[in-house]
């Protein structure tokens, strides 16, 4: 607020944006110090233990986390995160990205690629080389360690394009090869005790928030999911004479 508008409000409307002021500072601080703490509790389990993230029903939504965090840092609005008296409220953005950056290379597979791929909100190559020109520029990774994590953001790139294709190609699958409520053609699909079929990815990642069926609201667990393994079968079939169309049937 300017000077001259402050000096014109009275002494109760001053003591209450001040009083507000406070409490948004606290506010402030206390939700910096949680996400630090978050942010370190994943840094050390992805390198200690990187396995659990790397599961389907948990990988594509740590994945669409970190780009998020990363568009924010790096991409075009990262400019609003500047704050004066920075120190003052426990923003350490340098830090930040120095984490993040960490994560994604202590979870550099093939099947985080894939990951990082399938989140068309916030992934584009093009912010993984923003962000790699950044701890550049700045000297916050050594060489190597960018290096890798442009090769991450390009094999990412590799894979999107490649699913792009595939979308194109089994645009014309049958219905009841495609998962009901993602709409996506099936890889593991399991059936339901209601005897709704949905992809095995699909239905755990439902489950992690909500141990229900998602059509009939009943209980449901992981165990008790069955194999759908008859049409497993006929959609790597279908899958197989779509990319080799000249094959003897």
């Amino acid at each position: 607020m300017e000077r001259g508008t402050w000096a014109t409000q009275s002494r109760e409307q001053q003591q209450s944006r001040q009083r507000l002021l406070a409490t948004d500072e606290r506010q402030c601080r206390s939700y910096l110090t949680l996400a630090r703490e978050t942010v370190d509790m994943m840094h050390y389990l992805t390198k200690e233990v990187p396995a659990p993230f790397l599961r389907p029903e948990l990988c594509d939504r740590l994945a669409a986390m970190l780009n998020f965090n990363l568009a924010q840092l790096c991409g075009q609005k990262c400019g609003n995160l500047k704050v004066r008296q920075a120190d003052k409220y426990g923003w350490e953005p340098r830090k930040l990205l120095e984490q993040l950056v960490d994560i994604y290379l202590h979870l550099d597979s093939t099947r985080f690629y894939e990951s990082i791929a399938n989140d068309e909100r916030s992934f584009k190559r093009e912010l993984f080389e923003t962000a790699a020109s950044k701890l550049e520029r700045a000297v916050i990774k050594c060489s190597s360690e960018v290096a890798k994590f442009r090769s991450i953001g390009q094999k990412a790139y590799d894979v999107q394009q490649a699913n792009q294709k595939k979308d194109e190609d089994y645009s014309d699958a049958p219905d009841h090869f495609m998962d009901p409520l993602m709409q996506t053609l099936m890889e593991d699909p399991v059936e339901l005790p209601s005897g709704v079929v949905m992809d095995r990815p699909t239905i755990v990642r439902h489950l992690l928030n909500d141990p229900t069926d998602p059509f009939t609201r009943q209980p449901l667990t992981e165990e008790q999911l069955l194999p759908a393994e008859a049409l497993k079968k006929e959609i790597n079939d279908w899958i197989a004479a779509k990319s080799n169309p000249n094959s003897a049937s």
